[in-house]
């Protein structure tokens, strides 16, 4: 008898210490910031004249990136490569982006810009994360919209490569990625629902992407804003 009332306390024990889907993907995503902010604090601490000097390593690291976002359908399901190159993605974008933070804060009101798009980056995408996940309405129609702005922003941005836009344009342009990504965090947000349980590295680098992008753009707007003042 008493055998037979242990068997049901262990099993209990052991589905309550099974991490949940979303707590999976909120871990993953919480340590993917953490290491983007690694590898941007030590870029900046250590390595940044190294980056400046060397151009060519920057390239390098952008294709990086390329290649693992697509190579990602063969990857996302294979432990522990995903977690690898997940991280190791995170880690690299720190890196790209800690020249531009290291130029920047180097200014009279570059900490000040910094700071203010951390905050605002942290509002609009929690804000935007309530709010998809608990409307009524069905965000999935956003999709080719989305996509089209991304593919839209992606040609724009080549094209500003050769022929430089001015600071109207810029803050048009950052605006409008703001927007955008913000509309992803809220798709993507609610898309979430629907994965399937053994998904979230997939789920985790959505969201990251979404994040960083937002930022990315946020900061960006700021400066355009500053520097036209």
């Amino acid at each position: 008898m008493f055998e037979q009332n242990r068997e049901p306390v262990q099993t209990v024990s052991k589905v309550g210490l099974e991490p949940t889907f979303m707590g999976k993907v909120m871990t993953f995503f919480a340590l993917a910031v953490f290491a983007s902010s690694i590898g941007a604090y030590v870029t900046v601490r250590y390595f940044l004249t190294y980056f400046i000097t060397n151009p060519v390593l920057m390239y390098i690291l952008f294709a990086a990136e390329l290649v693992i976002i697509f190579t990602a359908h063969w990857w996302k399901q294979s432990a522990p490569l995903n977690k690898v190159l997940f991280f190791a993605f995170a880690a690299i974008t720190g890196i790209t982006i800690a020249p531009l933070l290291g130029v920047l804060v180097q200014t009279p009101e570059g900490l000040s810009i910094v700071i203010k798009a951390l905050f605002t980056t942290g509002l609009m995408f929690t804000a935007t994360a309530i709010f998809a996940w608990t409307t009524k309405y069905d965000l999935s129609g956003l999709r080719g919209f989305l996509f089209m702005g991304l593919i839209g922003m992606i040609i724009t941005s080549v094209v500003g490569i050769f022929i430089p836009w001015g600071s109207t344009f810029e803050i048009v342009f950052t605006g409008l990625g703001v927007i955008l990504f913000a509309a992803y965090t809220m798709y993507d947000i609610q898309q979430l629902k629907k994965y399937p349980e053994d998904a979230y590295i997939d789920a985790a680098m959505q969201l990251y992407l979404d994040i960083f992008n937002l930022f990315l753009y946020i900061l960006r707007l700021l400066m355009a804003l500053s520097n036209r003042d």
